[in-house]
This record gives structure tokens, sequence and C-alpha cells, in this order.
């Protein structure tokens, strides 16, 4: 049996979302059935046992003994009970337990029918989100404080459902009632409803920190009286701000964004100073009629407006599934946060072909492709040096990206038009996601597979905005060294983790980040380093590529199982308070170096990848 693509996409998404966000109804249809049949159970023996009074009751005449069959044998005693004339029928308990049970199976309902009413509601605000922004917005908006509070009510409802059963289940069929079980159940239940909470209520951080300079208007008139002319072209305001910066990718947006210790509000362009050196000026020209007319389109205004609900809806997702008893809840969120997502993406397509559209009629299709080509190329080629110079295990004097960068773009990108899969790059953002590369250059009417596409990629560019900005050499230089300085840093201390030292080097280079460490309890000297632990009440040390389990047990020992056979303990009670946390941290800081080396230098030779190449 065969599946067209979108079918496979439709089972897909019934497997990962669909499926799991039913396990919502989970608790609910299980306290339903149990509350009615044991409800049931109960009127029936109350039935039974008030019938027999009735029988064996001779205050009362034969006509009335009938009327009174007739009544208990015709409505259940869970009904009659509900009439104030019948309420003294029972004893204080028994009316507690019926209370409990009507309770309970009024929960289940509310919870059931509520599920179905939002699934439906949800639905159609999806279905409607795909009309406009706008609509999109006023959709998810209403959704998301629709579906906040249905997941925080059905956490409620839930967490009373499991409290209850934690005591009944055991009390009707096995006739005894477990505290413990009881007491975890109404834990889960406050852990969980205390996560929920928390996440409704948390002050979110949605600070966006944006690396570059704002480039200001009177510092490089020329920017910005070019960036005024395409404005007048696209029919859209001016950027309140422009940022130049080294990152591979060009973007607008009108979220609040930090640069250096500033913060900056309203329309924002990021310009890439070294894509603005590989394009042409009728290339550069049409990346920004192109985000210019993200600002035409109110496409900045309405991801200002939908981001932080998303965001929200993410850390309110988050809160669902820390919180354990409410998984199903987060299964059931995750479904519908899935299918906006789709919503999200398909005008956000739409905006990037609008976006393009506008681009081509500006300038020219055959600048927007050139510009699209160079974009990706110079991105993947970027990606690659970088890959490369991370890869080398030794110390980086220098990590030398831009000039490396530099030495070889204009080699790669005449053979980048054979990487496999080039149809599906997409350009780089931070904020949205962009149709493939193929789609795009359909859309602006080049063929990709055209041989025009790369002579569009080898040509040369002039970096006419480039030299548009004041000082922008100084300034890419200076960007490129906090960068670079900040690569090697890193680097450097990932060298540690990939080495099972074998060459002098490779040991200094260990040791320097994971020195022998010393520890002085009762028992004696504690020295751990790179290759493992030393103790003195041990015969041995034990080496952490003997270790095949370390645990800590209720006696506050820690207990190592090595390949060896002999198990050695560290008796952590006979360190000083304030050693033993110390001892905890180094164990597992230098165990988990050599794991992280140890499975480094597995996926090398799997791969047989190698620092050097």
């Amino acid at each position: 049996m065969s599946h067209s693509p979108d079918e496979f996409s439709r089972i897909g998404f019934a497997k990962t979302f669909f499926l799991p966000a039913l396990l919502i109804f989970l608790i609910p249809v299980i306290s339903l059935f149990f509350f009615v049949y044991i409800q049931g159970y109960f009127d029936s023996e109350a039935r039974d046992t008030i019938l027999q009074q009735i029988r064996n009751d001779s205050s009362l005449t034969d006509q009335e003994k009938t009327d009174a069959e007739t009544l208990f044998s015709n409505v259940p005693l869970s009904r009659l009970i509900l009439e104030p004339e019948s309420a003294d029928i029972l004893s204080s308990q028994a009316a507690f337990d019926y209370a409990t049970f009507r309770w309970a199976i009024r929960l289940s309902l509310f919870s059931i029918v509520g599920g179905i009413v939002v699934i439906v509601l949800s639905a159609l605000c999806v279905v409607a989100s795909l009309r406009s922004q706008w609509v999109q917005y006023v959709s998810l908006s209403v959704s998301w404080h629709v579906l906040r509070i249905f997941g925080a009510t059905q956490v409620l409802i839930q967490g009373v459902l499991l409290f209850a059963l934690s005591y009944w289940i055991t009390a009707f069929f096995l006739e005894i009632y477990v505290p413990k079980l009881i007491i975890i159940a109404g834990i889960l239940a406050l852990l969980a409803i205390a996560a929920v909470i928390k996440s409704m209520f948390m002050k979110l951080d949605n600070e966006t920190v944006v690396e570059g300079t704002v480039i200001e208007r009177d510092a490089s008139p020329a920017l910005w009286q070019e960036l005024s002319a395409i404005c007048a072209k696209v029919n859209t305001e001016m950027p309140d701000q422009v940022i130049a910066g080294i990152d591979d990718n060009f973007f607008v947006t009108e979220q609040s964004l930090t640069v250096g210790e500033k913060k900056y509000s309203g329309r924002s362009l990021f310009v890439s100073l070294s894509l603005l050196k590989q394009l042409n000026g009728s290339e550069a020209d049409a990346v920004l009629a192109h985000e210019m007319a993200h600002f035409s389109g109110k496409d900045t205004l309405y991801s200002q407006k939908i981001s932080p609900l998303l965001l929200r809806y993410e850390h309110y997702l988050n809160g669902l599934y820390e919180g354990g008893l409410s998984l199903p809840i987060f299964y059931f969120m995750n479904c519908f946060r899935a299918l906006y997502e789709v919503s999200l993406k398909r005008l956000s397509r739409a905006r990037e072909f609008r976006a393009d559209h506008i681009a081509t009629e500006v300038t020219s299709p055959a600048d927007m492709a050139g510009a699209l080509l160079k974009i990706i190329a110079y991105s993947s080629y970027r990606v690659k040096v970088e890959q490369d110079i991370f890869e080398k295990e030794e110390v980086l004097e220098n990590a030398n990206v831009s000039r490396e960068i530099a030495l070889g773009f204009n080699n790669y990108a005449g053979s980048f038009m054979s990487t496999p899969d080039i149809s599906h790059l997409r350009t780089s953002h931070p904020f949205d996601t962009h149709p493939s590369l193929e789609d795009r250059m359909k859309a602006v009417g080049c063929n990709l597979e055209s041989p025009d596409s790369q002579a569009l990629l080898s040509a040369p560019g002039d970096g006419q905005w480039y030299q548009k900005i004041e000082g922008a050499e100084q300034l890419e230089g200076e960007q490129w060294q906090a960068y670079e300085d900040r690569f090697r840093a890193y680097h450097e201390e990932t060298l540690p983790y990939r080495f099972l030292p074998e060459t002098e080097e490779e040991l200094a280079i260990v040791v320097k980040a994971f020195p022998e460490v010393q520890l002085t309890g009762e028992d004696g000297l504690l020295t751990i380093d790179h290759t493992g632990i030393k103790h003195h009440p041990w015969e041995s040390p034990v080496q952490f590529s003997d270790i095949q389990s370390c645990q800590m047990d209720d006696k506050g020992r820690l207990n190592f199982t090595s390949s060896q056979g002999t198990p050695s303990k560290i008796n952590l009670k006979k360190f000083k308070d304030s050693d033993q946390q110390k001892v905890i941290e180094a164990v597992e800081r230098y165990y988990s170096r050599y794991l992280a080396a140890k499975a480094y230098q597995e996926h090398v030779k799997q791969t047989g990848m190698t620092g050097d190449e």
C-alpha cells in the first residue's frame, strides 16, 4: 500500500500530535465510567437494603409498602436524595460519599465536553487564521486566552479526579485505602497546578539582542539617502534605525532590540556588511526593497503583535510539560500549537513571495535571483569554513574566519550550483521562515537549473552599498575580530572534551582545563584527575574507563562499579560539610569530560573525520 506525501504528512501529524492530544480525555473518561459504576453499585445495594427494611416494617400498611417499594425500585437513591424531603434518608458519611460520586461525574463530564468544545473552537480559529494576518493575530489571541484558561481548569479538575480515584479505587475493589497513594496523588496534583500557575503569571524575558552597530543618519548620509529612494519606490516609511553587522542575513523588525548597551524600538533594518561586499548595487537594491516591502505589508507589525503570544504559549507549554500530571494537557495544547505553526508558515511564505515580487518590480528578476543565490551561497560557505576551523584539534592562535571566507568564496561559488539539495536551501532569518531557493527563484521568473543562475552567482559584486557606509571596513573588521575571539575561546573550551590524551600536546590541553583535584577527609586523601579517582582506603585507583555505574545511596556514599569487579565507595560524610559538594561536583565534572571525549573519539572513528582535514 502506498501513500502520497500529503497522506504521509497527515499520518505523521496524527501520530505525533493528534493521538497524544487525546490523552487529555484519559483521566476524565476513566473517572466517569468508574464513578457512574460505583454510584450504580451503591444505589443497588442501598435499594436492596431499603426494600428489605420496608418489607419488614410492620408499622406500614400494605398500600404504603407498595408505594414505597415502587418509589425506591424506580428512582435511584442517588437521585432521590437530591430532593429536600429525602435528604435525611442517609447517614452523613453516606451522603458525603454520594456527593463525591456526583461531583466526580459532573467534573468528568465537564472535562470531556469542554475538551470537545475547545477542539472545535480552536480548529475554527486555525482555519480562520489562514485568511489574513489580522485574522491570524485575532484568532491566535482569542485561542491563547481560551486555551490557557481551559488548560488551567483541566489541570485543576484532573488533579481533583486523580485524588478521588486514588482513594476510591482501592477502597471499592480491595476494601482498603492506601494513605501513601492518596498523598502522592495529592502532591502530584498540587505540583501540576503550581507549575501551570507559575507559567501563566511569570514575567518573560523577551529581550532580543542584536550584534552590530547602529548607523546614524549624519554618519552615513549617502546610505540613508539611497534607502530613502528605495522606500519611496516601495511606498513605505523609512526605518527608524539601521544596524550594520556581520551576520549572514538581512532582516527588518518592529520588535524592541538591544544593540550594545542601548535599547531601540520602532522599525529596525539589519544589514550584513559582509554580504553587502558580495552584492552589486542593483542586487543590494533588490534585497533592501524586499525588506522594505515587509514594512509596507505590515508584516513586521503583526510579527511584533504575534511574537509575545507565541512566547507566552511556549512558556505555558513548558509549564504543562514540567507539571507531570499535566502532561496530557500539554499534548492537547501542543497539538494546536502545531496547527497554528502551519498557519504561521503559510502566511509567512505568502509574505516572502509578496516581498520578492515587489523587489523584482523595483529592480529586476535577475537582480533578485542573483542576490538570493549569493546570500545563500555565502551563508553555506561560512558554515563550512566555521565547521572546518572548529573541528581542528589544536589550540588556535587566530580563528581567521573572515579571511578564509574572503580567500575561498569565489572558488566555492563556482561549484555551488552542483551542491546536493541546493533547491531546498533557505536564507537564514532570526524571526521568520523562508520558502526554498527553488520556489523563490521560480516565483521571480528564474530557473535555478539554468546556466544563467551560475552566471549570476559568479558575477563579482561591486559593494556599492558597502561603500555608502562611512567606515564600513573598520566596523566590519572590529566586529569580525570580536566574533573570532569568542569563536577561538569557545573552541579552546571544547578541546578538553575531545581528547583521550595520546600526545603531550593533547595532555597539556586536558590538564590545563582539568587539573588534579585533591580533597582530604577522615578516610584520607581523595585525588581526582582526568584519568580517574584515587582514594586512600582503596587498594587501587578507579579509572574512568573502567567505571560501569556510579550511584549515590541513602547513606551518603558514592558507589562505583567497575569492569574490574571491585566495588569502590566514597563516604561523603567523612568529608567536611563544605567539601562534600566539591567531591560530588568534581566527580561529575571529570567523569562527564571522559564520557564526552570517549563519545567524540568513537564518532571520529565511525565517520573517519580528523581535526586536521
